[in-house]
């Protein structure tokens, strides 16, 4: 509409007037999130959904019946408001409407609904403005999409209007974006990536300010304006979806700075090239990388151990906010400032637009953030770049070949080993992630024993028996506390102490810390009293990293097969008291612990705990060995 508003031939003021225009759309986000979200927990939601839809619905039929420059920037401005409080609305009511151990999943199902029909609507509005084209005349042909966007907001009221009523559940507080911006990430690491993040940003914001005009330039028009759109927005949902699936062994890190790197060349095609169907398809493959960096960085830094602020994560939001809001403002204004410029190439002639300035340069400042980060975050250095990633490519790890000639055909053994034990709730996946974390250390060339409590002995077979089975009855909360006691002591003295004696990684499933949360802050027992009965039946063995696995204990105990055993038939506040439990021993042990929640994807779980075993590994050349034979075992990044 503003592009409609400008004149024709005043590329400056129309480039202008697009990027103040998406400067107003997205000034609310960045500016006024946490008072949205306050809104939210306070008033009716229900009611706020409706009256949010009908005040945009008017506003936006008013700004075709208006037809004024100065309306349509206050109307982009004020829908952009009133979308903020409908969008933390949305939010709080899914929640709201969701069981408590759904809300995870009610999180995800939010943003893929809300952001979800960008792709359709881009797709739509092309169709609209071609039809518009050959129907309207060139002072009405963006009322079609206008009165089509009011309907839609006609429709949602009608939906809200008939739906039922909506729990008044209190939400956490929206973080500020500029405020988690000024705060920083609080790791390095986040740092790093969101360096990244803001190069990804300004990639997708710069095609997004300057798109209008561009397409224009090249004889697109709105429709032409409409596919660049769809193609980005495509480009981005199925970049998000391909990020953590994408050459899976090799590195995050890695994968994080060449998408980024990636797109800022996509970038320069894009601005270089002047044909529509190019630009399309450049803009759609840029919107894969900046997709795939901003999947890869959020599953970088995501904490599951702070899921009420999250900050990393908000922190890469708020990055990426801020990049977007600088390229709206920066790169029209370029573009604007420098006009078009026709090039003598000898026998030719390239027009040189401004778009396509604003755009190189906004390329050029990506790339150089790409590079960058791809330096900061590189966490395989020396290994070369191209045979790493030939390899990731065939689903292999890279290990050079003088590791591969270098490395024993034997398992490797140590004086001491390493102690890893997998904790958690029912049906929290601990065996599975044992199991896999066993498979990845194996295929490294270590010695490893897997294990599990109660039962890894013959003695410990009829101990688990008899705790277990659901057909013993009145077994005292002592009594049971010192069974496993006796399991566990059984275990240490046949089983793991052995293994570490000879060096081996050994991996138990559960460990001291499920007596003390199912014993202790299950049964309401003196955890102090259980933990000096098992240091003592253990020797004061502890492991040196235990991964605890959070689930919500509704959602644990669904994944069980039936029937149940006697701990996990015990009552539901049983099972919260464990998990209560579980997080104070890590809270009070925190460089022991690894705390992941299990309801996210498996081979995000696995990625995050090889991660955090090969930290702890120590050098795996044993005594003697390199000085006998000078060979020591490949130890390969992932």
């Amino acid at each position: 509409m503003v592009a409609m508003l400008t004149r024709e031939d005043d590329v400056s003021a129309r480039a202008q007037a697009v990027g103040g225009t998406l400067v107003l759309m997205l000034l609310p986000v960045v500016l006024l999130a946490p008072l949205a979200g306050l809104l939210a927990a306070r008033v009716d939601r229900r009611l706020m959904l409706m009256v949010a839809d009908v005040l945009r619905l008017v506003i936006v039929v008013t700004v075709p019946l208006v037809g004024v420059l100065a309306w349509t920037l206050a109307a982009a401005f004020l829908v952009s408001c009133l979308s903020l409080l409908w969008v933390a609305a949305a939010r709080a009511s899914l929640a709201a409407l969701l069981p408590e151990e759904e809300s995870p999943r009610a999180a995800r199902t939010a943003t893929r609904v809300i952001y979800g029909p960008a792709p359709v609507a881009a797709v739509l509005f092309a169709i609209l403005a071609l039809i518009a084209d050959g129907t309207l005349g060139r002072d009405s042909r963006a009322d079609l999409a206008l009165y089509v966007t009011a309907g839609v907001f006609l429709v949602s009221t009608a939906a809200i209007a008939i739906s039922r009523e909506i729990p008044a559940v209190g939400m956490p507080a929206a973080p500020a974006p500029l405020k988690l911006l000024f705060q920083g990430p609080g790791t390095a690491a986040a740092r790093g990536v969101g360096l990244a993040i803001a190069g990804a940003s300004l990639t997708a914001g710069a095609v997004i300010s300057v798109a209008r005009v561009h397409t224009g330039d090249l004889g697109g028009g709105d429709a032409g304006y409409g596919t660049v759109l769809a193609g980005l927005a495509f480009g981005l949902g199925f970049g998000v979806f391909l990020g953590p699936r994408a050459l899976v062994p090799f590195s995050r890190r890695r994968l994080l700075g060449l998408a980024v790197i990636a797109a800022a060349l996509a970038l320069v095609v894009l601005a270089l090239v002047q044909n529509l169907v190019v630009v399309v398809f450049m803009t759609a493959f840029l919107g894969v990388f900046a997709g795939a960096a901003w999947s890869t960085a959020k599953a970088a830094v995501t904490d599951p151990d702070a899921q009420d602020d999250a900050r990393p994560a908000a922190y890469l939001r708020a990055v990426a906010l801020v990049a977007a809001l600088v390229a709206f403002i920066a790169v029209p204004l370029i573009a604007g400032a420098l006009g078009s410029n026709r090039l003598d190439l000898g026998d030719s002639v390239y027009d040189f637009t401004g778009s396509s300035a604003g755009l190189l340069i906004a390329a050029v400042v990506t790339l150089i953030a790409g590079l960058l980060a791809y330096r900061r975050l590189d966490d395989r250095r020396g290994i070369p770049l191209v045979p790493d990633l030939r390899a990731a490519l065939h689903g292999e790890i890279y290990t050079p070949p003088e590791q591969v000639a270098a490395a024993p055909q034997q398992p490797v053994h140590r004086e001491r080993g390493v102690f890893i034990a997998f904790e958690g709730g029912e049906g929290a996946g601990k065996t599975t992630q044992a199991r896999l974390a066993a498979i990845w250390l194996r295929d490294h060339g270590y010695d490893v024993v897997t294990t599990h409590e109660p039962g890894a002995t013959k003695i410990g077979m009829r101990l688990r028996a008899m705790l277990l089975d659901r057909d013993t009855t009145g077994l005292s909360d002592r009594a049971e506390t010192l069974l496993y006691a006796a399991d566990r002591a059984d275990h240490i003295a046949n089983v793991i102490r052995p293994a570490m004696e000879r060096g081996a990684i050994v991996v138990t499933d559960r460990y001291v810390d499920s007596s003390l949360a199912y014993q202790g802050f299950g049964r309401e027992q003196a955890v102090e009293d259980i933990a000096r009965v098992n240091a003592w039946a253990t020797g004061g063995l502890v492991p040196d990293l235990t991964v605890l696995l959070e689930i919500p204990p509704e959602a644990g105990l669904r994944r069980l097969p039936a029937p149940a055993d006697r701990i996990e038939s015990e009552p539901q506040d049983f099972h919260e008291r464990v998990r209560a439990g579980f997080r104070a021993l890590a809270e009070a042990d925190p460089d022991r612990y690894l705390i992941l929640d299990a309801s996210r994807p498996q081979t995000e779980l696995s990625r995050e705990i090889q991660y955090r075993i090969h930290e702890i590994l120590p050098d795996p050349v044993p005594a003697g060995t390199e000085d006998a034979t000078s060979t020591f075992p490949a130890i390969r990044d992932f």
